[in-house]
């Protein structure tokens, strides 16, 4: 019994590199200061950590497998598979997620005035 259907290894990949794109070109865009077409639209944070969250995992769900085998008592297997398309865009939507909280980080606190 399957608790979700699961895509095929190449389309998880490619629609985790399709989502990708919309942060990679926030931060790139960023990075260098340009002001580009649809970064206003392209900037919502509620996207950006939406898109990563998504491609994290769809192909988390293409590189692991969680099974519950029945018995005495019962016995729960992990397995982690080793695809390196998925593996890659899993990090590389970390690095990003990294990126971001770096931005924010350094965008919203500012140091203080001593007082003196």
């Amino acid at each position: 019994m399957k608790a979700f259907t699961r895509f095929s290894d190449n389309v998880s990949a490619v629609v985790g590199f399709v989502l990708l794109v919309t942060p990679t070109y926030f931060v790139a865009m960023s990075a260098l200061r340009y002001e580009a077409p649809g970064l206003r639209f392209l900037g919502s944070p509620i996207l950006m950590l939406a898109t990563l969250a998504t491609a994290v995992a769809l192909n988390a769900g293409c590189i692991l497998s969680v099974k519950l085998e029945p018995g005495r008592p019962p016995v729960l297997k992990i397995a982690l598979l080793l695809r390196v398309w998925n593996l890659g865009e899993i990090m590389f939507a970390l690095l990003l997620l990294g990126a971001l909280s770096t931005y924010l980080f350094v965008e919203n606190f500012a140091p203080r005035a001593s007082a003196g």
